[in-house]
């Protein structure tokens, strides 16, 4: 992206100016940009001549589809009274991405959205947090009101862990035979029950991956929820689960910790999780974690890969201890 913001390079910024109304200042040096930085090609965060801060990312051209896709029903939710979903800049036209082009051939598609400072997370400290827990269950409530009249294409496809994980395993056994055969007692486990029910779950317009470090922070109080890329129609108890899995792996005693339980007994409060989706909570934290392992596998993090062996395992031996601890 510093490519683009080269002293002497005024095409960009006149362009940026042009497209979205923004006039260019600076570039900001130094800022730490909340969310994966894998979810773009590259990203800067540089200033306007009234000192405001934008977050420019660009992306290539197979995910521009998706891209505006997903920036659409940020911005609709936003405008439905979702205030921490941070909506995308438009042009004039109603278009959230625009591709630049010099000498006549696009070099990559744009967005731009406010860039916000977060005080951040400590980690695994902030499992002791009820007010995160809180806020968190606040966010999910006023999603599931806010999505309810969203018209979008994503929710013309709903995700399933269930068939994702069958992916996974038939990958794994062309090209990876010795982890194909060392998690297979997990899809055992799964198959027992959970697989065969997966396909009746009530479903939902969910984020997609909810967790700590997709959110902007004022201290304990949610100010935006970021990293939407997975957004869209899923099982209605989604969120809840990847955000517990999350909590889980940081410290296997994050299951009872405050911040999970205020969730928990918040969402429950509000009802915004169907009968069935609380009777297979456990084993939906369980199939997620097998989307995690994907990623640890394309990185070839074998510590990672590791890990999640050991809170399988865990988390197989200890389901109706967790739906004691969490009453469900």
């Amino acid at each position: 992206m510093e490519e683009f913001f080269k002293p002497g390079n005024r095409k960009f910024t006149a362009w940026v100016n042009q497209v979205w109304g923004i006039e260019f200042e600076s570039v900001c040096q130094g800022l730490k940009i909340q969310g994966s930085p894998e979810r773009s090609i590259s990203r800067a965060v540089f200033k306007d001549t009234a000192g405001k801060r934008y977050l420019i990312e660009k992306f290539g051209s197979g995910k521009h589809v998706l891209r505006e896709s997903v920036a659409r029903a940020v911005y609709d939710l936003n405008r439905q009274g979702l205030t921490q979903a941070l909506p995308y800049k438009s042009t004039p036209d109603g278009i959230f991405l625009q591709p630049y082009q010099t000498d006549g051939s696009k070099t990559g598609w744009f967005q731009i959205s406010d860039f916000l400072d977060s005080t951040g997370i400590r980690q695994p400290e902030y499992l002791e947090s009820a007010p995160m827990g809180d806020g968190f269950a606040r966010f999910l409530t006023r999603l599931k009101e806010t999505s309810g009249p969203l018209e979008s294409p994503l929710n013309n496809t709903a995700f399933s862990i269930k068939r994702y994980i069958y992916r996974l395993f038939s990958q794994m056994k062309h090209h990876d035979r010795d982890t194909h055969d060392r998690f297979l007692p997990v899809l055992f486990f799964l198959e027992k029950e959970f697989m065969t029910v997966h396909d009746r779950l009530p479903l939902s317009f969910c984020h997609g991956d909810l967790h700590p470090l997709n959110v902007i922070w004022d201290k304990d109080r949610i100010l935006a929820v970021i990293d939407w890329e997975f957004t869209g129609k899923k099982p209605d108890l989604y969120d809840a689960a990847n955000l517990v899995g999350c909590a889980g792996i940081e410290d296997p005693n994050g299951f009872g910790m405050p911040m999970v339980m205020c969730f928990i007994q918040r969402v429950k409060e509000n009802g915004i999780i169907s009968d069935m989706g609380w009777r297979y909570f456990p084993e939906y934290v369980l199939a997620l974690r097998f989307a995690w392992l994907s990623e640890w596998l394309r990185k070839k993090d074998i510590e990672m890969i590791d890990m999640e062996h050991a809170y399988m395992k865990i988390l197989m031996k200890n389901m109706d201890p967790l739906r004691q601890v969490w009453e469900i």
